[in-house]
């Protein structure tokens, strides 16, 4: 009993006093915090203007970011509506070559600097007004930190269906060719028409006098034989 005694004092000596359990539970509970909050240090903030205005399917976006780490390689995503998951273009960028390109029907280029991302979107259209939200992740130094911004309201305008320059430049050749074909055209055959209709109209006038003259003598036999009768 006495011999427990002293080793447990000893070991009481040992641990400054403090029993080995709770030492042990201590350190634990110091270690999760640790692992909670550095990455809390670390976190990662984006923020986005509240509205921004696009024309002829082009509209500026600037993705603000902030993190104690300095990133080097990211991982930036463009999200379509408040809640939706519809990616409009993504793009990994290693920061040692910032600037960054997508292909599709809408696509975004551009590049990320001192604390921000700033993108051009191209092929939008105006049913396409909506909510947009950056996603920015952070792929390198660890830890890995992700973080979508608050959203941007995108509003896009019509563009309006007004003839262009190349449009108008067709159409003016197009009637200068008309005009063209009808100068080329051959005068005989209007020549030909005029004497047609001249003659049918002569003709029709020659019938119609031999028509009224016989209409006129009828009379005059009928009255000549009613005398000789008498």
């Amino acid at each position: 009993m006495s011999q427990r005694f002293f080793q447990n004092s000893l070991k009481y000596k040992e641990t400054g006093g403090i029993p080995p359990q709770l030492l042990h539970d201590t350190m634990i509970i110091t270690l999760i915090r640790i692992l909670i909050y550095i990455p809390l240090g670390l976190a990662l903030r984006v923020s986005q203007p509240y509205r921004v205005v696009g024309k002829e399917g082009e509209v500026p976006l600037r993705c603000s970011f902030s993190s104690k780490l300095k990133p080097e390689e990211m991982q930036v995503s463009l999200y379509k509506g408040l809640h939706g998951r519809e990616s409009l273009c993504s793009a990994y960028v290693n920061l040692s070559e910032p600037y960054f390109t997508t292909d599709g029907t809408v696509n975004c280029r551009g590049n990320i600097s001192s604390g921000r991302v700033d993108m051009i979107i191209s092929g939008l259209r105006g049913n396409d007004t909506d909510i947009y939200r950056c996603e920015i992740e952070i792929l390198f130094p660890p830890p890995y930190l992700r973080t979508i911004g608050n959203g941007t309201v995108v509003y896009i305008q019509e563009t309006p269906n007004c003839p262009t320059a190349s449009t108008q430049s067709q159409s003016q050749s197009q009637t200068s060719e008309r005009e063209a074909v009808k100068n080329d055209v051959d005068p005989l055959p209007l020549l030909y028409a005029i004497l047609i209709i001249t003659s049918c109209s002569l003709i029709l006038q020659m019938i119609a006098c031999k028509w009224r003259a016989s209409t006129a003598t009828a009379p005059m036999l009928s009255q000549k034989e009613s005398y000789m009768k008498f």
